[in-house]
């Protein structure tokens, strides 16, 4: 047959196009290659695992896909191990959480009312239910709503089961679920859902891996038959609803935690740095090898990356009073800080001794700013809690008349700084836009 010009035109415009495609391919493997790998560097450096220099210095990987041929630049750093790893097999169970009561006090409740399957219900001590000592509801599709809790976003709803003990100190409840389902109600609830996703991700793995260590530990178990608890004793569960953006964090991360040796690192978490991590020798002891003190560049515009609060010296002499019997406070003084520039040791002289406080959590909660105001970076105000906002802070004692202290960061500062990923993503996108 006659191959006419129209014949080869044909051809011609059918091998262009076949050439368009394989480069369209090829770019989408390289752009998906690019993101895999932009994950895998942030997330080192927000964990606080790895020395750091920024994004355009090139951070060390800090983490990496069990089974990869790929190699850590160094040992000491964490590996994602994922459900489908043997060793892991507590990431295939489930979770049990001791619910707190309305503004987290107490494990222990006096009554609970709830919701469940349109119907009210409300169990006491003598409720006939509790006879044999506890009994299980089952939340099914709906979950469980108790209206006797109040929380950020009241009715809290739980999914799984609920557990109500009878003991003598009143009510506790149990509530056991899935590990997955458990961290949609974390995610949300220690990190904004207005996040960029990336920054979701990272805090649904040290959330993961946070509570695998829990479940493995069973610190609450001999005592109450729990693993966690639902307030920041642990890590905070069920205050603030799932949304689809975090609970799509939880899924696209499913089942993958941090190890190191086969076994999973406490993940630790803060809100915001001063500007450089701590790690976990501020509660004294040795360091764990895998975290490292790093710079945190993306906090320094954070409005917690910079306060100030005035605390009255007669607040501070009664709480000396509270702590070590003396009557009159003569003065106080900064006396260790860590690497990172914690504050370690905190010295209180009175008329007759000298105490030393040590320990971030010890000194945080002497110098409560509890009622006070406390000024943040940008100049909004916030009323003091039961906690300094970190113990990365220098103070001037003014004898008599108040201690004005001046800090940075929110949070022990231990682990993954909040705010980090979040602002690196956004520079990442901003930098892809332009």
């Amino acid at each position: 047959m006659k191959k006419t010009r129209f014949f080869y035109e044909i051809n011609y415009f059918l091998i262009v196009l076949l050439g368009w495609l394989l480069l369209f391919h090829k770019a989408a493997e390289v752009n998906r290659a690019r993101e895999k790998e932009g994950w895998k560097t942030w997330t080192g450096c927000v964990l606080g695992i790895a020395g750091a220099g920024g994004i355009e210095s090139g951070m060390t990987v800090g983490v990496q896909n069990t089974g990869s041929a790929e190699a850590t630049e160094n040992d000491d750093l964490p590996e994602i191990a994922e459900s489908g790893d043997e060793r892991l097999s507590t990431l295939s169970g489930k979770i049990r959480v001791l619910l707190m009561d309305s503004g987290y006090q107490s494990y222990y409740h006096s009554s609970v009312t709830l919701n469940l399957n349109g119907a009210d219900y409300e169990y006491t001590p003598d409720s006939p239910e509790l006879s044999q000592g506890e009994f299980v509801l089952g939340g099914g599709e709906a979950g469980i709503t108790i209206t006797s809790i109040e929380r950020q976003e009241s009715p809290p709803v739980y999914y799984g089961t609920l557990e109500i003990q009878n003991t003598p100190q009143g009510l506790l409840l149990i509530n056991e679920l899935p590990l997955e389902t458990y961290l949609e109600g974390v995610v949300p609830s220690e990190m904004p859902a207005s996040y960029e996703s990336q920054a979701l991700m990272a805090q649904a793995v040290c959330a993961r891996t946070y509570a695998v260590c829990q479940m493995e530990e069973g610190s609450l178990q001999e005592e109450y038959g729990a693993d966690v608890d639902d307030s920041v004793n642990f890590q905070v569960y069920g205050n603030i609803a799932p949304t689809d953006k975090t609970s799509q964090a939880v899924r696209e991360t499913s089942g993958q935690i941090m190890c190191q040796d086969g076994k999973p690192v406490t993940a630790y978490y803060f809100s915001t740095s001063s500007g450089r991590t701590s790690t976990d020798e501020i509660w004294g002891g040795t360091s764990s090898s895998y975290l490292k003190s790093v710079e945190c560049e993306f906090d320094q515009n954070a409005p917690w990356s910079s306060w100030k609060v005035t605390i009255p010296w007669t607040v501070l002499e009664e709480r000396t009073r509270n702590l070590t019997g003396s009557e009159s406070l003569e003065s106080i003084q900064v006396v260790k800080k860590s690497e990172s520039g914690a504050v370690t040791g905190l010295q209180i002289t009175t008329e007759k001794e000298a105490v030393q406080l040590e320990g971030e959590y010890e000194i945080r909660e002497f110098l409560s700013p509890q009622g006070q105001t406390i000024t943040e970076k940008d100049g909004s105000t916030v009323t003091g809690g039961s906690l300094l906002p970190s113990s990365y802070f220098q103070l001037k004692a003014n004898k008599g008349g108040c201690v004005e202290i001046t800090g940075g960061g929110f949070g022990h500062g231990v682990g993954m700084s909040q705010t980090q990923p979040m602002r690196w993503q956004k520079k990442v996108t901003a930098g892809r836009k332009s």
